[in-house]
């Protein structure tokens, strides 16, 4: 069953048509798959994750009033951060130049983060020839209620995977760079492989997908199963084109099968793998499966994710080593980059309803 919102009205209209659309997700979900099908559409602008809420804008701040010289700053960071992404150079005076034309063009209600955030994705767009940009930072669904209150021009799509297979993903990612991630900062490989642990990543899963669910009954919001649209993908992509407004281009079909963190990266391959939906159970070990059926259960059975933790002396012994190893993981994430991981637990804590 694909999870959507209800439409009160029709989108076929240019004028219902999305301006942003935000692909969230927990971790490994599926959200850059996704992105990239939306950006083979000859309207949308694929962009890259920007990380804007949350690390450069509190969103929970973001329709205060703010003056000109932070405008500019937030816009140009996030054009330099498309052109060179997150772990590129800072902004350059040409990225300054460009931001102040865009902050000059605002009136005074949209001079705010959000307001920003959306005159500068609506430049990026119509630069390259589109009338759609798509952004793809996962985490922005624990803002997302805020930012569809605060920008009617923004759709939300959520994707949900089972999480023993997002937690299978993680595992691996550590070894991007050696599967044909070249530009991927030693750091970053570091970081990821450190950042891994059952109970963490089934936690985070929960935190996304309870957030994602007080979206349902959203009309600009959908939820989208990862395992659905590997099965059926023209079927999902038409339905998600009719939700944006467009027409489907048979196209966007036609992906990299590039960014799993389980297989080795093949730009010369097109199409959308159903290779990776099950291969979670040959990755983990018992004790993982246990750990997150625990934590994510009930959420795991509202998406007919089925329980197969097999139980036995082998998963219990593995499930106390990652319960014992927890605190000292916790530690370990908060002293190798506290400012990601404040981020981190303030998007969980900020994703309460906003009323």
């Amino acid at each position: 069953m694909l999870h959507k919102a209800e439409q009160p009205e029709s989108v076929s209209g240019p004028g219902n048509r999305a301006a942003i659309v935000l692909v969230t997700g927990a971790s490994r979900s599926g959200t850059t798959m996704l992105s990239r099908i939306l950006g083979n559409h000859s309207s949308i602008l694929g962009l890259k994750e920007l990380h804007y809420f949350g690390d450069l804008c509190d969103p929970g701040r973001g329709d205060q009033q703010i003056g000109a010289g932070e405008l500019e700053r937030l816009s140009a960071s996030l054009l330099a951060r498309q052109a060179r992404g997150i772990w590129g150079s800072g902004c350059t005076n040409a990225d300054y130049a460009q931001a102040k034309s865009i902050c000059a063009s605002l009136e005074a209600p949209e001079r705010t983060g959000f307001g920003v955030f959306a005159a500068a994705l609506s430049f990026l767009s119509r630069q390259a020839g589109n009338s759609i940009a798509c952004e793809q930072t996962p985490r922005n669904v624990f803002y997302a209620e805020r930012i569809l209150a605060a920008l009617p021009q923004v759709r939300v799509i959520h994707m949900v995977r089972d999480p023993r297979a997002v937690l299978a993903s993680q595992k691996n990612r550590w070894q991007l760079k050696r599967l044909g991630a070249k530009n991927v900062p030693f750091a970053e490989v570091s970081r990821t492989w450190l950042n891994y642990h059952p109970i963490t990543m089934a936690k985070l899963w929960a935190g996304a997908t309870r957030s994602a669910l007080r979206l349902a009954d959203h009309p600009r919001a959908k939820l989208v199963r990862f395992e659905e649209l590997a099965a059926n993908p023209e079927e999902v992509v038409r339905e998600i084109c009719d939700f944006l407004g467009i027409a489907f281009e048979s196209n966007m079909l036609l992906v990299p099968q590039w960014g799993s963190s389980n297989i080795q990266h093949q730009m010369e391959e097109k199409g959308i793998s159903k290779d990776v939906v099950d291969r979670w159970e040959k990755i983990l070990g018992d004790g993982e499966v246990s750990i997150v059926e625990r934590y994510a259960g009930p959420l795991m059975k509202q998406f007919s994710y089925e329980a197969r933790s097999a139980g036995g002396m082998p998963g219990k012994l593995s499930t106390g080593r990652y319960l014992l190893s927890y605190p000292f993981h916790l530690v370990g994430v908060a002293l190798a980059n506290p400012r990601r991981a404040w981020i981190q637990l303030s998007a969980m804590l900020q994703s309460n309803p906003t009323g």
